[in-house]
C-alpha cells in the first residue's frame, strides 16, 4: 500500500511539472529580448551592417593586364578607351614600374549605379550634373601604382548628348562616410575634350574621376531634404540618397548621430526626385524604402521631411529597382 501511495504521488508530481512547463511555453512571454537596435554610431566602420550591404551592391571592375614599360591602349566592354603611356607608372618607392601590371576599370553612367557604388555627384555640398564617373586603378601584384610626375592618362568614351560645360573632378576618398568630388586644377580644354560622340579626358591622377559641371540655379533658393524613418533605422545599418529624375545627379543624405536624421545638403526646389533608403538588419535581412517627391514641397523652416516605409527586399530586387532610377 505504501508503495502504491508513493507511486501515486510521483505520477501526480510529474503531471504537475509537465503541465507547468507547457503553460510556461505557451503563456509566459520572453522578457529577455533586447528589443530594437536604435543605436546611432559616431563613426561607421567596415563591419557596420550598412557597409556590408554596400559591398553586396558593389559592381565588379573590368580587369585587364598591360606592360608598364611599353604602355597600352585598350577598350573595355563598357566602351571605355584607356591609354596608358610608356614608363608613366610609379611603385611606392618612387621607381618606375616595369613588366606586367593589372588595370581595373569601371564606367558609371546610370544614377542607380552611382547609388550602388555610393558615389553621389556632389562637391563640398554643391550639386553636380554628371556625364560619367570613371574608376581606373593600376597595380603590380598587390601594390597600387601612381602616375609619375608630369605624366597623364587618357580616357575616351561615347555619350549620346555631350555637354561643353563639363569639367574634370577627382574623387576625394579621405572621408569613407562622405565621398566628395574635387575639381581638377587641369580644367579647361586640356582636361576635358568634347566631341560629337562623347568625351576625351586627360588626367594626372588615377582612381575615381568624374566628368561634371555644377547645377546652375539662378533663383538662389535652397532646401534641405530629410528622411523620416522608424527608430531602428540608423546610420549603422542604413544609407539614404536623393536621386534626381530629370538630371543625372545623386545627393547623399547622410546620417547624423547627434540629430539622428538623414539629411541632404541644400538642393534647389522644384526638382522631381526619389528618396531611397537601403538597410541591412540582422544576419540576412534587407529593406528598401523609396518615395517620389518634388523638392521644396511641404517645406518647413527650410527642411522638407519625407516619410519612408521600408519593406523587406532581396538584394537582387534592390539592384533591379536601382536600375530603374
Amino acid at each position: 500500500m505504501k508503495t502504491k501511495i508513493i507511486l501515486f504521488h510521483l505520477v501526480i508530481t510529474a503531471m504537475l511539472i509537465t503541465s507547468c512547463q507547457k503553460n510556461t511555453d505557451i503563456f509566459i512571454p520572453d522578457t529577455t529580448s533586447a528589443g530594437l537596435d536604435t543605436n546611432w554610431v559616431s563613426a561607421v566602420t567596415d563591419l557596420s551592417p550598412v557597409s556590408e550591404v554596400k559591398k553586396l551592391l558593389n559592381k565588379e571592375v573590368i580587369l585587364d593586364s598591360i606592360d608598364a614599360t611599353a604602355g597600352a591602349t585598350f577598350v573595355t566592354l563598357e566602351g571605355l578607351t584607356v591609354i596608358v603611356l610608356p614608363q608613366s607608372l610609379l611603385i611606392s618607392n618612387g621607381q618606375l614600374a616595369t613588366g606586367n601590371v593589372y588595370i581595373e576599370t569601371m564606367l558609371i553612367k546610370q544614377r542607380g549605379d552611382m547609388v550602388r557604388l555610393d558615389k553621389p555627384t556632389t562637391s563640398s555640398g554643391g550639386v553636380l550634373i554628371s556625364g560619367g564617373e570613371i574608376f581606373v586603378r593600376i597595380r603590380k601584384e598587390n601594390e597600387e601604382l601612381h602616375l609619375a610626375p608630369g605624366k597623364t592618362i587618357y580616357i575616351k568614351y561615347n555619350d549620346s548628348s555631350p555637354s561643353s560645360l563639363m569639367k574634370l573632378f577627382y574623387g576625394d576618398e579621405s572621408n569613407p562616410e562622405k565621398f566628395n568630388w574635387i575639381q581638377s586644377t587641369l580644367n579647361g580644354s586640356t582636361a576635358i575634350g568634347v566631341t560629337s560622340q562623347g568625351y576625351e579626358i586627360v588626367s594626372d591622377k588615377l582612381r575615381w574621376l568624374n566628368c561634371d559641371y555644377f547645377l546652375a540655379d539662378t533663383s538662389g533658393a535652397r532646401v534641405n531634404v530629410t528622411a523620416s524613418l522608424p527608430a531602428d533605422y540608423t546610420n549603422a545599418n542604413t544609407s539614404v540618397y536623393l536621386v534626381f529624375k530629370d538630371i543625372k545627379s545623386v545627393v547623399g543624405m547622410y546620417g547624423d548621430a547627434t540629430s539622428k536624421k538623414f539629411s541632404s545638403s541644400k538642393v534647389p526646389p522644384g526638382k522631381l526626385a526619389v528618396v531611397v533608403s537601403i538597410t541591412k538588419k540582422g544576419t540576412n535581412s534587407y529593406y528598401l524604402g523609396y518615395e517620389t517627391i518634388t523638392t521644396g514641397q511641404t517645406n518647413l523652416n527650410g527642411t522638407q521631411v519625407v516619410p519612408l516605409k521600408p519593406q523587406p527586399t532581396s538584394i537582387t530586387d534592390i539592384k533591379a529597382f536601382l536600375a530603374t532610377l
